[in-house]
């Protein structure tokens, strides 16, 4: 299957782009043609919070939403894995973690830079076997494999939502089959546990994932903030590639796009009496993309702040709530399968 995809044809990429149009509307997954090809390296989501343990820090990568229910991982063997940490949204310092899967094991590096090259893979800082918790020597700790997909949202009722609000129209009961569909769902994970000695005390995270192709490094996506691209830039194609084939550095450019989206929302809902400040306040928090993190502190991902993404906080009724400028759920709060304790996700084996 790998040697296929990698050969694959302009016209058969088209046809897998079409047929896979449903469920790239009805998630915050395949934002670009280059994430569709290859979904080992569609990221899907992306935490962080402080650990269990005292004086750690948590970030967990979602990779892959085809990643099944057999145990499975499906991470791909040709690319890198990064979370970048910045100290500030201009990148001018912090360090990234990079993750390469060969032959079943999750090499892990580091760059002491926040926004290195394309392909650049750094120190080494040690190897983990893949579908195991392994402690490295400076005392941090890795899982990675497959799991149940920890986020939760209705991506139905989202996918209605979006269609009426290109149409002008706001309509909440959009949501009322309050179905979860990614309780349903697998994707391969990434967790690591870093001490906060490490880390910068204020950080700005995203992530990104890279392959390489014909001896060139492309970057295959980017995400940071929940339903950037299938909400605040309103599933806009060529405007969501744009955003995940850079860095937060050149978010500057979406920012009227992302504002007048929101005012437009906020219009539509008339929540808000002046939409156009409010966009303007909301597109100046959501961008650059990063999610920022006070190290040490209670992570808190909500209406009134950022200060990292735990797997508990409702993302999505979050950003919708955010989106239209007033309280807003898509009704579905399945929050079954979220550990509090390492690796804070439900592995495929030990599924309910």
């Amino acid at each position: 299957m790998k040697k296929t995809i990698q050969n694959i044809t302009g016209t058969v990429i088209f046809v897998m782009l079409m047929t896979m149009g449903s469920l790239a509307l009805a998630s915050h997954h395949f934002e670009s043609p280059l994430s569709k090809a290859y979904p080992a390296y569609d990221l899907t989501d992306l935490f962080v919070f402080e650990s269990a343990s005292p004086g750690k820090t948590v970030f967990i990568l979602d990779v892959n939403p085809q990643t099944g229910d057999s145990g499975n991982s499906a991470f791909g063997e040709s690319g890198l894995y990064n979370i970048h940490i910045a100290t500030d949204t201009q990148m001018s310092g912090g360090l990234t973690l990079t993750f390469r899967n060969s032959n079943g094991n999750m090499v892990v590096g580091k760059i002491d830079q926040s926004n290195p090259a394309l392909g650049v893979e750094g120190s080494q800082l040690g190897m983990a076997r893949v579908g195991e918790a392994t402690m490295f020597d400076n005392g941090m700790q890795i899982w990675s494999g497959a799991a149940k997909d920890p986020f939760v949202g209705n991506a139905v009722g989202i996918t209605k939502f979006r269609a009426e609000l290109k149409e002008g129209k706001y309509d909440e009961n959009a949501f009322d089959n309050a179905e979860d569909l990614f309780g349903t769902l697998y994707s391969s994970i990434i967790v690591i546990e870093v001490s906060n000695s490490m880390l910068p005390e204020n950080i700005h995270v995203f992530a990104t994932s890279a392959m390489q192709m014909d001896r060139k490094w492309m970057q295959v996506n980017r995400l940071a903030n929940v339903l950037m691209t299938h909400l605040f830039l309103l599933g806009d194609e060529a405007t969501s590639l744009e955003h995940v084939s850079h860095r937060p550095n050149e978010d500057n450019q979406r920012l009227l796009w992302v504002s007048s989206t929101i005012a437009r929302a906020n219009a539509l809902a008339k929540s808000q009496k002046d939409p156009i400040a409010y966009g303007d306040a909301m597109a100046a928090r959501l961008l650059p993309d990063m999610i920022p993190y006070k190290v040490g502190s209670k992570a808190h991902y909500g209406v009134d702040k950022f200060n990292g993404r735990p797997t508990t906080d409702d993302a999505m009724d979050i950003v919708l709530s955010i989106f239209t400028g007033k309280a807003l759920t898509d009704k579905a709060n399945t929050f079954g399968h979220h550990p509090k304790i390492f690796p804070y996700v439900v592995p495929v084996a030990d599924k309910p």
